[in-house]
Parts: structure tokens; C-alpha cells; sequence
């Protein structure tokens, strides 16, 4: 006679090669994925951009800090920091920064930025050379006018082409604080690095964001965007590197739209596009409400709001923002 035992065993054995084959056979989690599909870029140089500019950093101190004025100067050029001081009747102090720069001894520009409530508040100078349309360095002026995670306010004072007169640039604003210039790409040329802040929010939360590298310069006097420009492939590589390094477990749906974003300026949209609609999580509506209409000049949608499915609210952001997704 067969003991119970004896046939219970080979059940025990054979149970377990079911189990186990059926995780070897497990899908790969998003970050295993991505990384299976990125691995080249795993290994990729960082990039360090390069900053040896004369430049001021201030501001970020204790509430009771009393900054001093600065000066910074290259040949001809010269910028100053001052500070405009305002008392409450309770006796708080507030400073408003103010920039003034100098070419050949002479006041080319005065910027003055908003104290934020602040008697040290955030402020970055900088003489850098960024466009080549001039013969002289531009100044850099970056103020925080702050909240949460915001914002830099940017500008850069540039000559013209024969140096005669001065003009102040609105960069624009950008999140994060003061911002300042870097040679990105290694040519002797500044250009601020950024994230692209169109990604911030838009599918989740600002942890839950990603968002792909934006490389803007200035080009005879204008903004410029220069983000797909092939000088930047190592930046854009090394960009991506950092980002499938820190794939989240949930509230993905934010990540995957930055990653896309990013795969697409490297020419490899339509495998992240792929991906995406293997992994993303369907039980977000974040984002997914749109308006059938373009809004108004107030920011209202003048038609209905729609539901749209992720991967169709996705390609709609991407189209609004330049990103094609090659065939």
C-alpha cells in the first residue's frame, strides 16, 4: 500500500516547479524594463558642465542676515549688488535687490527684483560670454520671486553686435531658485540648463513629475531654444542616465511622460511610447480632464471639458509642446 506521505511529497515538488516557473515568467517591473530597454545609456559619462565666470551668489540666509553690496567685473564690464530696504511699522525689514551693470564706466542697465517678503532674499550675478553675435560678455540677472518651487526670474543685459547700446533680455521663469549659465556642450559658450517646466505637475504630483532637459541660449540679442540641437546629445544621454536611475513604483504616469519626452529628443520615442502603454496606470485621472477648445486669453476653456484616456492626453501635451514621436 502507497503511504499518503509518499504521494504527497512529489505534489509538494511539483507545486513548487509551477511556482517557480510561474515567477521566473513574472512580467519585469517598470524599472527593470526601462532599464532592460536603456541599458546602453547606464553606463554613459556624466556631464559636468563648465562655470568659471565671475558670478555672485546671495541671498537664502537667516531671517536676521544683513547682506552686504557685491561687485563683480570682467575687462570694461561691471555688475553691482544693492540692496533697497523697506521697514514695517512693526519693525520687519524687507530688501528688494538691485542690479546695476556698467560697460566702459557707464550705467548700461538697473534690474531690481521683489524682496519676497525676505531681508536676504535669493539673488545670482553673472558675466559669462553666451552670444556670439557681440564682441562682449552678457550679464546674467537672476531673482527668486518665491512660493513653492518657483521661480527664477531671469534676464541677461547683452550688448549690440558693435557694442554702442545695451539691451535687458527676459529669459523668463523657470522653477526652482536663481539661476545661472553654464558651458553645457564644452565650447567656450554659456547656456542655461533647465528641465522643461511644461512636464511639472501636468500628470502628477511636482515629486511625481519628470520632466526632459531644456537647453536655452542667447542668439543675436533673442531667446533661443536649443534644446534638440545634436551639440547636446552627451548632455541629453547622461540627462536620461539619471532619470532611469530613479524609476518610482507608483504614481508613474507623471515619470513616464517626462521619460517619453526625453526619449524622443534622443530619437527613440517610439520605443518609450511603446513602454509607456505597457506600464502606465490606468487608474489615474490626473491631468486627464482637457478642454475641446484652445483657452481663452484668461485661461478659461470656452467649450467643454473632456475626459481623455492617458496615452491620448499624453500625445496631445506632447504635440502642444514640440515633441513628435518619430514613425
Amino acid at each position: 500500500m502507497v503511504s499518503t506521505r509518499s504521494l504527497y511529497l512529489p505534489f509538494l515538488l511539483a507545486l513548487g516547479l509551477v511556482l517557480h516557473s510561474g515567477a521566473s515568467t513574472a512580467a519585469p517591473s517598470l524599472a527593470e524594463a526601462i532599464k532592460q530597454a536603456d541599458a546602453k545609456y547606464l553606463d554613459v559619462p556624466d556631464v559636468t558642465p563648465a562655470d568659471t565666470a565671475p558670478k555672485i551668489e546671495a541671498g537664502g540666509g537667516e531671517e536676521a542676515a544683513t547682506p552686504g553690496a557685491q561687485e563683480i567685473s570682467e575687462g570694461t564690464l561691471k555688475a553691482t549688488l544693492s540692496y533697497i530696504e523697506d521697514k514695517s511699522t512693526e519693525g520687519d525689514v524687507t530688501r528688494a535687490p538691485v542690479v546695476t551693470v556698467f560697460a566702459d564706466g557707464k550705467e548700461v542697465a538697473k534690474l531690481e527684483g521683489d524682496s519676497g517678503g525676505s531681508a536676504d532674499p535669493p539673488v545670482s550675478v553673472q558675466i559669462a560670454e553666451l552670444d556670439p553675435g557681440n564682441s562682449n560678455p552678457e550679464v546674467v540677472v537672476s531673482f527668486y520671486t518665491g512660493g513653492a518651487h518657483c521661480c527664477s526670474d531671469t534676464s541677461v543685459v547683452t550688448s549690440s553686435p558693435d557694442g554702442s547700446t545695451w539691451t535687458t533680455i527676459d529669459v523668463g521663469e523657470f522653477d526652482g531658485g536663481p539661476m545661472l549659465a553654464t558651458d553645457l556642450d564644452g565650447d567656450g559658450r554659456y547656456e542655461f540648463e533647465t528641465r522643461d517646466n511644461a512636464f511639472l505637475y501636468t500628470f502628477g504630483c511636482y515629486a511625481c513629475s519628470e520632466a526632459p532637459l531644456e537647453a536655452i541660449a542667447i542668439e543675436n540679442g533673442a531667446v533661443k531654444n536649443v534644446t534638440s540641437e545634436g551639440r547636446f546629445k552627451p548632455a541629453h544621454q547622461a540627462w536620461l542616465k539619471s532619470m532611469i536611475e530613479n524609476v518610482p513604483d507608483e504614481d508613474v504616469n507623471g515619470f513616464l511622460a517626462g521619460y517619453v519626452g526625453e526619449k524622443i529628443l534622443l530619437g527613440e520615442g517610439k520605443q518609450a511610447w511603446d513602454l509607456m502603454l505597457a506600464y502606465y496606470d490606468k487608474a489615474s485621472d490626473w491631468g486627464l480632464e482637457v478642454c475641446d477648445q484652445p483657452l481663452n486669453q484668461e485661461g478659461d476653456c470656452p467649450g467643454q471639458e473632456v475626459k481623455l484616456t492617458f496615452p491620448d492626453a499624453l500625445q496631445r501635451m506632447l504635440k502642444e509642446n514640440g515633441y513628435k514621436i518619430e514613425n
